[in-house]
């Protein structure tokens, strides 16, 4: 398709706008800590422990566990649990490969 000659009206489409109950504001904020708590347990685990026994398989292992004792994490789903184990993975090898610096603790934003 040459877009030279394309004419006429740019189509974008429709934006579908998320509305939230305050149940599920509530809910949604909740998740949301609790993944920055994971995040920073990870963190934390993952540089205390030696580079011989850091894995994917032991992280996993680790979360399913923190998940089963603490309370404040069960509150996030297994799915969410698991993304947070493969951005902050991501994270690392980012910073290997020379793209970025090394992951670090989050903090919550305040406004």
């Amino acid at each position: 398709m040459n877009t030279d000659r394309v004419c006429g009206k740019r189509q974008f489409g429709h934006r579908a706008r998320l509305v939230l109950t305050p149940a599920q504001v509530t809910l949604m904020d909740g998740q949301a800590h609790a993944a920055r708590a994971l995040w920073n347990l990870l963190h934390d685990w993952w540089t205390m422990l030696p580079k011989d026994r850091r894995s994917l398989a032991a992280a996993d292992a680790a979360i399913r566990q923190a998940r089963r004792e603490i309370d404040r994490l069960a509150v996030l789903p297994a799915q969410a649990a698991q993304a947070v184990l493969k951005t902050y993975f991501q994270a690392w090898k980012n910073c290997w490969e020379g793209r970025a610096g090394a992951p670090g603790f989050n903090a919550r934003f305040r406004r």
